[in-house]
């Protein structure tokens, strides 16, 4: 069974947008908020602040705001730029930690990348990028490609305001680095965000939550492509049960080892592995020895990462 969806947040956002109301609530943290951003830029002015929190984000998301709550979510300011008739939007996402804004980013990453904030995309008139533990969408409401140098270069502005540089994920360096495509790495933590990018049950067997750090990366032999899903547990036993549940209920197999790779549909490969407290996936693979080379490369590439003294 196999399903690949790309999430979007754009349209989310734009599906909520006209009913979205305002809530101040007073505190420092708004203000630091604000103060990242210009009141005029470029002869763009500003319009009303708006600010949500865990509380009320669904009054401005709706049904894009379990996803953000995944990466736990902290408070959110939006901000309307205004110039005749035209409009640009900000919004920055404070989360609890930078490896949390990377996730948000991560499923943002459409486009081109560039060198703003600790990493950035543009595409289709919105940019994306983060930096510390913000996340920053700026977006050209009209839907055009036609204010891209004001747009990056009021994202650049903010991130220039922005005086710290986060954490990347660990997860980033454990994975193997050769053949990775690198705009198809997603970082997160729940099962609602593996179903968004990748189908595999209706139930959670992977036993995610808010304890466990993933991935979800592509990687490219030759003409094949593979998925590689990386899991992180807080220790052997939940990821012993991951690997147990993952085997009965998506492979259909009971197995003593911590090994187990086979054929799936017609023409697909999936493999699964235990390595201490990780589970490694791979998906999608065409050929029997491709699934086992990700497979492998990714063990050794755990082993090296914890002899060099990082995990």
């Amino acid at each position: 069974m196999r399903y690949l969806a790309t999430v979007s947040l754009f349209l989310i956002l734009i599906s909520s947008y006209a009913g979205a109301g305002n809530n101040p609530d007073n505190g420092s943290e708004q203000i630091e908020l604000k103060e990242l951003l210009p009141s005029i830029f470029d002869g763009w002015k500003t319009d009303e602040t708006r600010f949500f929190t865990r509380d009320d984000l669904f009054d401005y998301l709706d049904g894009g705001a379990e996803i953000h709550l995944s990466y736990d979510f902290q408070k959110l300011l939006v901000q309307e730029y205004l110039s005749a008739d035209k409009s640009i939007l900000v919004e920055i996402y404070q989360m609890s930690s930078s490896e949390d804004a990377f996730g948000l980013f991560s499923l943002n990453q459409e486009g081109e990348g560039l060198a703003i904030g600790q990493d950035a995309s543009y595409g289709s008139g919105i940019l994306s990028f983060w930096k510390d533990h913000y996340f920053m969408r700026i977006m050209d409401m009209e839907g055009e490609d036609t204010k891209k140098d004001l747009i990056l270069n009021l994202g650049k502005s903010i991130s220039n305001k922005i005086k710290k540089e986060g954490e990347s994920p660990k997860l980033l360096d454990r994975i193997p680095q050769d053949n990775l495509l690198k705009q198809s790495i997603f970082y997160f933590h729940k099962n609602i965000i593996l179903n968004n990018l990748y189908f595999l049950s209706k139930e959670n067997i992977l036993n995610l939550s808010e304890k466990t750090n993933a991935l979800l990366t592509s990687y490219k032999f030759n003409n094949e492509s593979l998925k590689l899903l990386l899991i992180e547990y807080p220790d052997t036993l939940e990821s012993r049960k991951a690997f147990e549940s993952f085997n009965q209920k998506h492979l259909n197999v009971t197995i003593s080892s911590l090994r187990n790779l086979q054929k799936v549909g017609e023409d697909l490969f999936a493999g699964v592995e235990l390595k201490d407290n990780f589970l490694i996936v791979v998906l999608e693979g065409n050929t029997k020895s491709s699934v086992d080379k990700l497979l492998k490369a990714t063990k050794n590439s755990l082993g090296k990462v914890k002899d060099e003294g990082k995990g």
